[in-house]
């Protein structure tokens, strides 16, 4: 931070309620230096909310520091006490308010304090059952009647109360009824209140415990189910119906942890949230903890990092922040790494923060769970780190994760969150979220599932859609602003079978088209680019994917004529014409000032002239392929695909996909929707399925690819089941085409360069019909090839024709295994 940065922020710093306390005590004692009332202080009075309440009480009522009078905070007599003891002269000594004599020690009862025999006794005294006369109570009995020290005469309380749980289990021996009274209270007199309660109502042992008036009675009944009373009922939340520990009261009835938080919850004047109100600020406004915690009157100014931060610790040189707290680095015992961390009970171990809390797939059982031991190869659960189910705790919500707290475990607390975030305003949830919540909840690492849900971008996202569309349909998320959230968010709901599939590419596409065509009025633009976008373009797109998704190059393709059509078409307008009034003129001049839009226009304009849509005899350029462009490395080639082929260091897929553009002159569009249907085993042979003659694949590519296809991970949140070769990190959807293209170019394989030396090699040796169909390309690009790399086959047909008969129908057996001679000597070459 710079310096300048840190006089701003002190400067916004709220005075410390220390120093306001002081200035209180100060105006009063004068006597004393400020440094030394202001270290008695900080000594008597730790907390800095107390500080703040103590500063702000004083300061509206005084007279307590000059007369020593109470009423007042037990604490304001205790720094009264302590400043006089420092040396102060005008600060009043703590007198007793009923006597006025000075008190060394001080009894406390209702903000009222003085000496013992005034105060300390003062509601100890009755009228004793035994004797009538009004003495201090030394007991009372089980009618909690009061007796004195002389008469007092303690009655047992094991034998009824064995009488009262016999009426209930006959099978509880008074042995247990003994143990399980000791261990629920130590106190003598908590075990007499506890008998008293059992006995005057029997009910609380089945079912009625919630009410029972003192909670050590709940305590007695855990302690009895667990020594084996099955007709001594553990009683629910009254609230919620859970069996959690019930803890708190609420009214007459006492609740668990989480309806008692409800139930006190209250409008935060901060962050307008429903939530537990923890602290009222001077104005009466309520606060929940998060917003209490940010304030900046509880943050102190870092001693190590400079920053007006919350303190975590203090040191001698100040208080501290969570980051820069004192704490010793170690080497980690999972990761190896040396940092800060703590001492896992589980294994006596140091754990760092960065593997603190980290969710893993167990090496030892295959489940997911918090990492607990072993390394970052072969990492631990706790099942298989402690056997022992007596050593680890329970999650209290679904009661099977192993963990060292009852807190709620990562799985629920992410199922919870969903279940927030699922709920519409009238606490309704959509089919289809219910659907994709059952899935998320199985996610291997739920933490990075929490961590993505508490995005803004994710949050703002399903809000929007949970708020304004009861039923989620393909149709609701188009209406809403795209996004790749909401993109990301749609692919999961596709993959858990929530919506049913669609070509989003092409459905973006179509969304384009509308809103370009629709840009222009009624009339002959219009219906001329309508007529060559749907059908033309994508009618001709349609025809080829066979009710496969289109791929990004051909989307592109599609793309790329529709901004052409619609920039002539505008330039005809500017130009004050139209499509069926231009000349051959205006279509040279645009096409010379327009040269990036030369081969796509010209294909409109030849279009819109077959359609009559423009004059005939207008004529446009048609580019067509004049053969390989570029260099061909073939020594390049072979020393790459070795690299590939044995270097065991690059990533597995990448290795595989590389060898395919090397190899079999696979473009990047074609490699990233490869799925696992295109890979078969026969015996111990590998066949590949690019085109409808499979290929086998040679040593050790075929390895790799059986590799790829078992160990394949999809990185994805949820977990699917993918069929994609080459996975992406939307969940049902494969590695997009520019990702692969850049993880390629990163091992280097220049992706043009490489295709093209492959296919100019193999259409050399090869015949362009066989190649064609074992690579998957059209036979005129197949055709193409072959003559631009000058290869003859004129005398292939009256070869094969010459062959004999027997010959002939062993390679007709053989057919699955043909493939291209310089690919199938793989082995011998690399």
């Amino acid at each position: 931070m710079s310096t300048a940065a840190a006089h701003d922020q002190d400067a916004e710093a709220p005075p410390e309620a220390l120093d306001e306390l002081v200035d209180v005590l100060c105006r009063v004692e004068t006597s004393l230096d400020r440094a030394v009332v202001r270290a008695v202080t900080a000594a008597v009075v730790q907390q800095r909310a107390r500080q703040r309440r103590l500063a702000a009480e004083l300061a509206a009522a005084p007279d307590v520091l000059s007369t020593g009078k109470s009423p007042a905070p037990i604490i304001v007599g205790k720094l009264l006490l302590a400043l006089k003891q420092a040396g102060a002269q005008q600060l009043a000594a703590p007198v007793c308010r009923r006597c006025g004599r000075p008190c060394r020690a001080l009894a406390f009862a209702r903000r009222e304090w003085g000496c013992h025999p005034c105060v300390g006794t003062q509601t100890a005294h009755a009228v004793c059952t035994g004797c009538g006369q009004e003495r201090q109570v030394r007991g009372r009995d089980l009618l909690a009647r009061p007796y004195c020290g002389r008469c007092h005469a303690p009655d047992d309380v094991t034998t009824p109360l064995v009488e009262a749980v016999a009426g209930i289990d006959p099978s509880v021996d008074p042995e247990t009824v003994a143990a399980a009274l000791e261990r629920a209270d130590k106190r003598t007199s908590g075990r007499r209140q506890i008998a008293a309660a059992v006995i005057a109502r029997s009910e609380l042992l089945t079912g009625e415990g919630a009410s029972a008036p003192v909670p050590g009675v709940l305590r007695f009944i855990e302690e009895l189910h667990a020594a084996g009373a099955r007709a001594v009922v553990v009683p629910p939340c009254p609230a919620c119906g859970r069996h959690n520990p019930l803890r708190r009261p609420l009214g007459a009835v006492r609740v668990c942890g989480h309806c008692a938080a409800k139930a006190r919850s209250s409008l935060c004047s901060r962050c307008g949230r429903t939530k537990p109100i923890c602290h009222r600020d001077e104005h009466g406004a309520a606060l929940c903890e998060p917003c209490w915690s940010s304030d900046p009157r509880n943050r102190e100014v870092c001693a190590g990092c400079g920053n007006l931060r919350r303190v975590y610790g203090r040191t001698e040189a100040g208080p501290v922040c969570l980051q820069c707290r004192p704490r010793l680095e170690r080497t980690c015992s999972i990761c190896g790494r040396t940092g800060r961390g703590t001492v896992s009970r589980a294994t006596g171990k140091h754990l760092c923060d960065l593997c603190k809390g980290h969710w893993i797939v167990c090496s030892g059982c295959g489940g997911s769970g918090i990492v607990r031991g072993g390394t970052l190869k072969n990492p631990l659960c706790a099942h298989c780190v402690n056997p022992d189910p007596a050593f680890w705790k329970r999650c209290r919500v679904c009661d099977t994760t192993w963990q060292l707290t009852t807190a709620p475990c990562t799985r629920c607390s992410l199922d919870a969150r969903l279940r927030e975030v699922f709920t519409a305003a009238d606490g309704s949830t959509a089919p289809e979220l219910d659907r994709l919540r059952e899935r998320f909840v199985q996610v291997d690492h739920p933490n990075y599932a929490i961590t993505w849900l508490r995005k803004a971008n994710v949050q703002s996202t399903i809000t929007a859609l949970v708020r304004g569309h009861p039923k989620i349909t393909h149709a609701a998320l188009d209406v809403m602003a795209p996004s790749k959230t909401l993109d990301h968010f749609r692919s999961m709901l596709i993959s858990t079978g929530a919506l049913e599939f669609r070509d989003e590419g092409l459905a973006r596409l179509e969304r384009k088209v509308d809103e370009t065509i629709t840009r222009y009025s009624p009339g002959e633009h219009q219906r001329a680019l309508r007529g060559f976008i749907d059908w033309y373009l994508l009618r001709r797109l349609r025809g080829r994917l066979e009710d496969k998704p289109a791929s990004p190059q051909q989307l592109r393709n599609v793309k790329s004529h529709l901004v052409a059509a619609d920039a002539f078409l505008r330039w005809l307008e500017g130009h004050g014409t139209t499509l069926s009034r231009c000349t051959q003129a205006d279509v040279e001049k645009y096409l010379n000032t327009k040269p990036a839009y030369a081969k796509q226009c010209s294909a409109f304009v030849r279009w819109a002239v077959r359609h009559r849509y423009a004059r005939s005899g207008i004529k446009a350029p048609a580019t067509r392929w004049t053969g390989p462009a570029g260099p061909h490395d073939e020594d390049g080639r072979w020393a790459l695909a070795r690299r590939l082929l044995h270097d065991e260091a690059l990533p597995t897929a990448d290795r595989i996909a590389g060898l395919l553009v090397l190899l079999y002159a696979q473009s990047t569009s074609s490699i990233h929707r490869l799925t696992t249907d295109h890979v078969t085993q026969d015996g111990d042979r590998v066949l590949l399925h690019l085109g409808p003659r499979p290929l086998q694949l040679p040593a050790p590519l075929d390895a790799l690819v059986r590799d790829l296809v078992a160990s394949r991970s999809t990185g994805t949140l949820i977990r699917t089941e993918s069929h994609w070769l080459f996975p992406g990190r939307s969940a049902g959807r494969p590695l997009h085409e520019s990702r692969l293209q850049r993880r390629l170019n990163a091992i280097g394989v220049k992706t043009r360069q490489g295709r093209s030396t492959a296919l100019f090699t193999l259409t050399q040796q090869v015949p362009a019909g066989l190649l064609s169909k074992m690579l998957g390309v059209h036979i005129s690009v197949a055709v193409a090839w072959q003559r631009a790399s000058g290869g003859d086959w004129m005398g292939y047909a009256a070869e094969v024709a010459a062959r004999t008969a027997i010959r002939a129908g062993s390679r007709i057996a053989d057919t699955p295994d043909v493939q291209p001679s310089r690919t199938s000597s793989t082995t011998s070459q690399v």
